[in-house]
């Protein structure tokens, strides 16, 4: 039996080259030689049944007559087979490209070369023997070599790689499915000490949590170490990582853990370390790694004790209001945030409470100018938040009270109310056979791993220092909004929008010192932080928005990120992920947005959302469009009842541009003016305006259009949307068309460009129809008149064949098209300067656009002949 292995920890080039050796060899039984990377193994079950990889434990060593091993050529990397080097009757073959080792695996046969990818040296065999490759196998292969080289950027990689993914995109390689499986962040360095920490680790269960161990020695420091445990993590999918790390002469330990598992700052605090709870890290002068790890493995089953505390659930910082304060002022307050009761502080210190029942009554016996400490609740129940669930359980059933103040060092720090202690204790009611699906409930949920497995490098790496800055001035960091909801469901969103529990000003003003530029919206309390490199956030500070009328632009009061959420449209876009250090990863999700995500649903947060922010009717169906979401029953009957009531009528033109403009730039926004017109909003903002099939057919070859020849399109100046807007237009009567072009407020410029597509539209047909051969001269004399924009919707508005070709030739070919000849070429023949010079370059790119002239020589040949002798010095 012929035996293909690798080494332990296997790749996509290790599973590459596996698969292509078999192909080779004609037969052979592919063996992984001990864990696999976890890429590489949800890889293989989401094609289950392509490639069958064995286990040794499923295969009877006796039976092995011929040993392939590839991608490795140390015998200590490929597990039990080494067993088998040395066996008499046992051939061995080696496949790699790795440098030379100090004991090279002893073989009968050995193909090494430095290239980048052990996978190409194997595809250039099956070529040159012509053995055929079918396009999955050519995407597996392109995705080895792809990971070793580093999308072809690492300076290992060689022609014959950059050749070898050429010749599999031209059988069939689907290179876009690529960055699915792998990760190209790390350099040949980092991903070998990445390997040896995965090769090396053994895993352990201590009181229910999965705990992943390893150990190295390298020979060189190396900076990033936390990044290694961090995806060490996730990699074993572990609640607790550490390493040690054994580089020079000193030894880094490094430890990970997810929240309420262990406060690894404090575990590692004897040895002189340092960090967070859930982030930590200490340097060792000396000794041998292997046993400092069993040394801290011993100390783990009584340092994990997971447990969650008042102060994980409580909503801070908390509104309250001073003693003085006047009955009937605390009394808008409560209607206008819609509390029952609140805190009384004073300096910040607790005083009292007041509830909604007590400024009734002294509203009844006219007590409205007295002051909230005459009736306030003295010395009331408080909790720390160091207490556990079940004290505050106790103290409100006890005193039948339905909050607790937060108090820490005589300073009120948060409150509690039932729901969160109900949502605290649901997962502990569950039955035990439940248990699994306690992750789907109404609660907070890690999900570091899928932020891991599906954000770019560079987001990771920004929102870690954005975290890691908010962590140092005792803030808390989240991002919010449609980056969580797009990141839940495995869409990309490149749209930062952070959010500080505390003060947001000061965290944007920090970043100055990095060399980073800043706008700052005091009003608002927001502003935004322009890095170094380009990339940019948005930031605000946890808030509450009152709007005084409908329509209005909110009041903003700084408050939690509980009320922070509630103030948003849809529940799917009122979840957030902190970005702090010792939190990193956890979802908050009070509203239940992660459920309606699952069920597919737009859900609003309260029956006024829209008469808040009637453009949340827009956003809505621009977000059940694009998601393929349904609106939810209640949340549809108060959408249709915005519309009928005329709310959305009262949005200004600018706002209704804004969200114009954003539907145009969805994939398909012939979907959302469809559904648009369904429901009657666009009778509602625009009276007149009914956009028909005519429209719809004209927007979808739009859509078309942009997206199949992006590539090649002119730049439409910021005029993109203007092809859409004069589709939407396309059928009303004029007056309509030109009261839709006054609501929105656009320029002479973007007016002139409408009407024009409009009122163009026949001469363009008249002139570039017929079914006789036009000459593209004549093409581009007449649309190099007109604006992209207005020639883009003549394209798609055509129901004439011949004229759309013509027109999509001119915008993605004739437009580009010169004489090799310039102006001083010209000169150089003997024509005098002048005015002439432009003309004779004209008729030349004309000559060029018929086909009479191609080369250089061509051209000056042309010149001389068209143009007499007397034009010239």
């Amino acid at each position: 039996m012929r035996v293909i292995t690798t080494h332990i920890g296997a790749d996509f080039d290790s599973l590459a080259s596996m698969v292509a050796a078999k192909k080779l060899y004609g037969e052979g039984v592919l063996c992984f030689s001990g864990s696999a990377g976890r890429n590489v193994r949800e890889f293989l079950m989401k094609h289950a049944g392509q490639w069958e990889v064995l286990t040794p434990r499923q295969v009877e060593f006796e039976s092995i007559r011929s040993l392939v091993v590839v991608d490795a050529r140390a015998p200590n990397r490929i597990g039990q087979f080494a067993e088998l080097l040395n066996k008499p009757g046992v051939e061995v073959h080696v496949f790699d490209h790795h440098p030379a080792v100090i004991e090279d695996i002893p073989a009968d046969f050995a193909l090494i070369e430095p290239l980048g990818a052990t996978t190409t040296l194997i595809v250039e065999k099956l070529i040159s023997e012509n053995i055929p490759i079918s396009p999955h196998e050519a995407t597996l292969f392109a995705m080895g070599i792809y990971e070793d080289t580093g999308a072809l950027t690492f300076g290992s990689t060689t022609i014959r790689d950059i050749n070898a993914v050429m010749f599999l995109k031209s059988i069939g390689a689907d290179l876009t499915s690529i960055p699915f499986h792998i990760e190209l962040s790390l350099d040949p360095v980092e991903r070998r000490i990445q390997d040896k920490l995965i090769e090396n680790a053994r895993e352990r269960l201590i009181n229910g949590a999965k705990v992943v161990l390893s150990t190295l020695v390298f020979e060189q420091y190396v900076e990033g170490l936390s990044l290694f445990v961090h995806r060490l993590r996730d990699y074993f999918e572990a609640d607790v990582a550490i390493a040690a790390v054994k580089m020079g002469r000193h030894i880094y330990v490094v430890a990970r853990s997810r929240e309420d598992v262990l406060d690894v700052a404090q575990f590692l605090a004897p040895l002189g370390g340092g960090g967070h709870p859930q982030a930590a890290s200490v340097t060792l002068p000396e000794g041998n790694p292997e046993r400092v790890i069993d040394e801290l493995e011993r100390k783990l089953g009584n340092a994990i004790k997971p447990n969650i505390t008042i102060g994980d659930i409580m909503t801070s910082p908390v509104m309250a209001v001073d003693p003085s304060i006047l009955i009937e002022d605390a009394y808008k307050v409560m209607i206008r945030y819609g509390h029952a009761a609140l805190p009384v502080a004073d300096k910040g210190k607790l005083r009292g409470i007041i509830t909604r029942k007590d400024l009734d009554k002294a509203t009844v016996h006219g007590l409205g100018k007295a002051p909230v400490e005459d009736f306030m609740t003295e010395r009331p129940v408080w909790i720390s938040p160091e207490a556990s669930i079940a004290e505050a359980h106790r103290l409100m059933v006890m005193r039948n009270i339905g909050r607790l103040p937060v108090v820490k060092d005589e300073v009120l720090v948060g409150i509690v109310t039932r729901t969160d202690i109900l949502r605290a204790l649901y997962p502990r009611s569950l039955p035990s056979e439940k248990g699994s699906h306690a992750i789907e409930m109404p609660w907070t949920e890690n999900v570091a791993s899928t932020m891991a497995q599906r954000l770019k490098p560079w987001v990771i790496s920004l929102l870690a220092k954005l975290g890691g800055r908010a962590e140092e001035m005792r803030l808390k960091a989240y991002i919010v909004g449609g980056f969580v909801r797009d990141l839940l469901l495995g869409r990309e969103n490149e749209d930062l929008d952070v959010v500080i529990e505390g003060d947001a000003i000061e965290f944007i003003k920090s970043w100055e010192q990095d060399g980073c530029r800043v706008a700052i919206h005091k009003k608002f309390k927001t502003g935004t932080i322009v890095f170094p490199d380009g990339k940019k956030v948005d930031v605000a500070t946890a808030r509450r928005e009152f709007y005084e009328y409908p329509v209005a632009q909110p009041s903003v009061s700084s408050d939690s990120l509980k009320h922070d959420l509630y103030r948003r449209d849809y529940t799917v876009n009122a979840m957030a992920i902190s970005i702090n250090c010792s939190t990193w990863g956890t979802l908050v999700d009070y509203f239940g947005g992660r459920q309606d995500l699952k069920k597919k649903l737009l859900r609003v947060l309260h029956n006024l959302s829209f008469v808040e922010d009637p453009t949340r009717v827009i956003r809505g169906i621009r977000l059940e469009q694009r998601l393929e979401f349904t609106i939810e029953e209640n949340t549809f009957r108060l959408l249709v009842n915005c519309i009928k009531g005329g709310l959305v009528s009262l949005l200004s033109g600018v706002r209704l541009r804004s969200e114009l403009e954003l539907i145009f730039k969805e994939d398909a926004p012939y979907k959302i003016v469809k559904r648009c017109t369904q429901i009657g909003l666009w009778r509602s903002l625009f009276p007149g305006l009914n956009p028909g099939r005519d429209t719809i057919k004209i927007m979808r070859r739009i859509s078309f259009f942009k997206r199949r020849l992006s590539g090649d399109l002119p730049s439409m100046a910021g005029a993109d949307w203007l092809p859409y807007l004069s589709a939407l237009v396309s059928e009303s009567h004029r007056d309509g068309m030109l009261s839709v072009l006054d609501r929105l407020h656009v320029s002479d410029k973007e007016r002139a460009i409408v009407i024009e597509s409009i009122d163009g539209m026949g001469s363009a047909e008249h002139i570039l129809g017929g079914r006789g051969e036009k000459p593209n001269s004549r093409i581009y004399e007449f649309l190099s008149k007109v604006h992209p924009a207005i020639a883009l919707y003549w394209a798609a508005a055509t129901n004439r064949w011949r004229v759309r070709r013509r027109i999509l030739l001119y915008l993605t070919r004739l437009r580009k098209i010169e004489p090799m000849l310039i102006g001083r070429d010209i000169l150089d023949l003997g024509y005098r300067e002048g005015p002439m010079i432009g003309y004779i370059l004209k008729g030349l790119r004309n000559a060029r656009l018929d086909g009479l002239v191609e080369t250089r020589e061509e051209e000056i040949e042309w010149v001389l002949k068209n143009f007499p002798k007397m034009d010239r010095k």
